[in-house]
């Protein structure tokens, strides 16, 4: 085997990398400037491309380019063919007003007004081919209180976050993000495709049945933990599952940070005993500000679990349903390519 493909970015050229991100530029450049980056800390061509969903020998073929050409081979040099009908400036238009808009918009009304405000005309489906290269896709909405949110607070704490993310993208420490959710016995509806003229109709069962809460420590695009039960996620559960990633940090030897909101069992008074005895087995854990839930990547994997895995089943009961969240959670790992271990309470009936 050769050897492996590294390059190597002084502290500037990394900086400079990383304004990409949020500078008005193709987002083909931004992912470009990323692999780079990642790379640079440590990333193998093959962890890139599983990232990223792209093939190692795209990967490979920017890491030339830019050994080759520096910050100048992330562009594109001008080709022929056909010229696109809109411009870079019609799609942040668009970006922005699903940023800042107290609104949603599906792809027709997207379309509708790109041509109104822009005179730019685009076919729905075109159009959500587009934001989807760029990054946008559609999906639910995730609930947040913006209104209450400090916004200094909220900065420090996303810079400090950037931060740990970008230790754990270079291998120094290990990230973990934590959450819980509930699931019911029934389902919330979605749309199905189905035969014209007709509608399909769920039979709603009598019995509601008893809530079913799952914890959850999410590494991205390596593992996800979890634990589920019945009812709510107390304390107890809270603690055990937090003593399995202390001893599991102790074990490896290696720091592991885990990010969390500020809920009522993360700060309870036995768990803040708890606290120096976690540090020193090498467990810290970072609290994200008031309000921001949105800071918290594991929230999206509730969001696909319930959309994508379970919308629109009605379950027998807590059993049936059990069982259907961890067939959820095992293809969420195999979509995200991450391995998935469930942790068992003595209280859940579902084991």
């Amino acid at each position: 085997m050769g050897a492996r493909l590294r390059v190597f970015l002084t502290r500037e050229q990394d900086q400079t990398l990383l304004t990409l991100r949020t500078a008005d530029v193709p987002q083909k450049v931004k992912d470009r400037a990323e692999v780079i980056r990642l790379n640079a800390h440590g990333w193998y061509v093959e962890k890139i491309a599983g990232h990223l969903n792209w093939t190692p020998q795209t990967v490979r073929e920017v890491l030339h380019k830019w050994k080759k050409h520096g910050l100048e081979g992330l562009w594109e040099l001008p080709g022929r063919g056909g010229k696109s009908k809109w411009k870079e400036e019609d799609i942040v238009f668009l970006e922005e007003c699903l940023k800042k808009e107290a609104r949603t918009y599906n792809s027709p009304q997207l379309a509708k007004k790109l041509y109104c405000d822009r005179n730019v005309k685009l076919s729905p489906d075109r159009l959500r081919r587009v934001l989807k290269k760029r990054g946008s896709n559609g999906s639910g909405l995730l609930m947040c209180h913006k209104g209450k949110q400090d916004p200094i607070a909220r900065a420090k704490k996303q810079a400090d976050l950037d931060m740990l993310e970008l230790a754990a993208a270079s291998g120094e420490i290990d990230l973990k993000y934590l959450d819980e959710s509930g699931f019911c016995v029934w389902s919330e509806p979605g749309y199905t495709y189905y035969f014209r003229g007709e509608q399909k109709r769920l039979e709603q069962k009598k019995r509601r049945g008893r809530r079913l809460s799952i914890i959850g420590f999410l590494q991205p695009i390596i593992s996800f933990v979890y634990g589920l039960v019945i009812g709510g996620v107390d304390r107890k559960s809270y603690i055990q599952m937090m003593e399995l990633e202390a001893a599991d940090a102790e074990k490896t030897g290696r720091t592991r940070v885990i990010v969390q909101d500020n809920g009522p069992i993360h700060r309870c008074k036995e768990v803040q005993d708890l606290w120096s005895k976690w540090e020193r087995q090498g467990l810290y854990i970072f609290f994200l500000p008031k309000y921001c839930s949105e800071m918290n990547p594991i929230e999206l994997e509730w969001q696909h679990l319930k959309k994508d895995e379970l919308s629109g089943q009605i379950f027998d009961d807590e059993l049936d349903l059990a069982y259907a969240v961890i067939d959820g959670v095992t293809t969420r790992g195999e979509k995200g390519n991450y391995s998935t271990q469930r942790v068992k309470f003595n209280s859940i009936a579902c084991d």
